[in-house]
């Protein structure tokens, strides 16, 4: 078998260097680093292009600071509680907290592993001024039952969709639906800024959001409540550097998705994390469902070929970061968290000609069943964990 470099989860698709420099050069020839220069302009208009007919995204200068910005413009009462789900990054809860709201946890649909309607129903209060749904590992929330519901009890409804960059739903992009929508341009995101996010709004909210991220100004002076969440030039650079590069990726992406399903949907004890038919995108990540015995060989196996896969963000450390127990109606959400096995995967890196090997002390006859082998573009990948 041929080496291969290791392959970490984290690991950031990098711009070409020479583009890169020239943007770069261009901010610093320019000398106007923050507050909306022309760098930041171009990759705005750019993500604008990309949402539904009507809507604008606004960049930020991170996903949490997207999250907190798109609760901020529903004007939220301090100490109003906010329905979200248990199971995503500790930021989610986080920008609930750090704005004096109350985080509420709600049931997961088993399947989507996005919130449950009928849970979040359950959960409303006279209390409850917001819901925060996660489109989590990409995978669409039921939006158009989260709308009736946000709908009928007139609550603001943001949705944390830091995975979900390039999805769609019957075609319509995923920023579209809800009051705002934040995204995440993270490193480890498809397409990032290193650091940076955006938040997607109708038009008509855009200038409030805007004037929100630069302290609250307009003309140079303060028109109400904001905090310093603009993106840098040199963020934006970034950016601008990937997008040539962006369609190609996620085509070649959507291929290797394809043949990594072919390979993996048939084999027991496994199931593949989709969204449905009806969805569109999910690039950023490749998501296995498995039984904890079965996601800890694999984990191993992955690691000794040099492949870091991520197991699933624990619920009980949300818990810990908040220092308290929020209130919840959780039933079915605990036992999915742990099945939850994250790779990354990149046009330029994929399965062929890897052979995952049976880690030491655990005994091919001391599993209940094997997994057959499988072809992928002629190269053989034994499945033996």
């Amino acid at each position: 078998m041929p080496d291969i470099s290791p392959v970490f989860f984290g690991a950031p698709m990098l711009p070409d260097p020479d583009h890169l420099a020239a943007l770069m050069a261009e901010a610093l020839a320019a000398g106007w680093l923050t507050n909306g220069g022309t760098l930041h302009m171009r990759f705005e208009r750019a993500i604008t292009e990309n949402q539904a007919l009507g809507d604008v995204a606004s960049l930020t200068s991170s996903g949490t600071m997207a999250l907190t910005l798109a609760l901020m413009l529903g004007d939220l009462p301090r100490g109003a509680e906010v329905i979200t789900s248990p199971i995503s990054f500790a930021a989610t809860t986080q920008a609930i907290a750090g704005l004096g709201l109350v985080p509420v946890f709600a049931d997961v649909d088993p399947e989507t592993l996005t919130l449950c309607p009928g849970a979040v129903e359950a959960a409303i209060t006279p209390r409850t001024a917001a819901i925060l749904p996660v489109h989590f590992l990409g995978v669409p929330c039921d939006v158009a039952a989260l709308e009736v519901l946000a709908s009928r009890h007139n609550l603001w409804l943001v949705y944390d969709s830091a995975h979900a960059f390039g999805s769609s739903i019957g075609g319509v992009p995923i920023g579209n639906f809800g009051d705002a929508s934040a995204f995440s341009l993270h490193a480890t995101k498809l397409l990032h800024t290193a650091e940076g996010g955006f938040v997607v709004t109708r038009a008509g909210k855009a200038d409030s959001l805007r004037r929100m991220r630069n302290f609250g100004l307009e003309q140079g002076r303060v028109t109400g409540v904001g905090l310093n969440g603009k993106m840098s030039e040199l963020h934006a650079a970034m950016g601008l550097a990937l997008l040539p590069s962006l369609f190609s990726e996620v085509v070649a992406r959507k291929a290797l998705r394809q043949v990594y399903d072919r390979s993996l949907a048939k084999l027991p004890g496994l199931r593949l994390h989709t969204g449905g038919e009806s969805v569109g995108g999910g690039t950023s990540y490749y998501s296995l469902r498995l039984a904890p015995s079965l996601r800890a060989r694999l984990h191993l196996a992955l690691a000794e070929e040099g492949i870091f896969a991520r197991d699933q963000f624990p619920f009980y450390v949300v818990l810990a970061l908040l220092g308290r127990t929020p209130r919840s109606s959780l039933s079915r959400a605990g036992p999915p968290l742990r099945p939850v096995l994250r790779l990354r995967f990149f046009a330029c890196r994929c399965m062929a000609g890897l052979r995952l090997r049976l880690p030491t002390g655990l005994p091919r006859q001391s599993l209940p069943f094997a997994w057959p082998h499988q072809r992928i573009h002629g190269n053989e990948i034994d499945f033996r964990i």
